[in-house]
């Protein structure tokens, strides 16, 4: 499996994993700054308390950061893309994931007691299908490198 050739798809997503790592950093960085904003221009009619403000900007500063660390766990992932995907690191980096999105899902379901809207509700539910296809991976994978090191043993 060694030296097997990256396809064109592989290259896009390979840089779209970089270019939503790199925003990802970019926006969860300058998120004070654009809360601030954001309340400013768009609810300076209405009396917004800075309570919520604060919540909103923490709230979406950490769940920012998490999202972070999964590209970067799927960045990791796809540098085997040419090597040999089936490895343990692989399998580690799924259960990352899938833990992730579980405490992300948290999260944002914890949110829903404070302020509750659809879009949170359907992020929640999303994260935990995300949760629950990182952790299934993780185990085809765990079986395949299982598979594969018994194959390599036998050759």
């Amino acid at each position: 499996m060694n030296g097997l050739k990256e396809s064109a798809a592989s290259k896009i997503l390979r840089i779209i994993l970089y270019v939503i790592f790199a925003a990802g950093i970019i926006v969860t960085v300058t998120m004070p700054f654009m809360i601030k904003t954001y309340m400013k221009v768009l609810y300076d009619a209405y009396e917004v308390r800075e309570g919520y403000k604060i919540f909103i900007t923490i709230f979406l500063m950490v769940v920012g950061t998490l999202g972070i660390f999964i590209i970067f766990e799927l960045i990791i992932m796809m540098r085997t893309i040419t090597k040999n995907p089936f490895i343990k690191r692989n399998v580690k980096s799924l259960n990352i994931i899938g833990i992730t999105a579980f405490i992300t899902a948290a999260l944002f379901f914890a949110k829903c007691f404070l302020y509750i809207t659809i879009m949170t509700l359907l992020c929640g539910i999303c994260l935990v299908i995300l949760g629950l296809f990182g952790l299934v991976l993780a185990d085809l994978f765990k079986k395949a490198v299982e598979y594969k090191e018994e194959n390599d043993l036998t050759i």
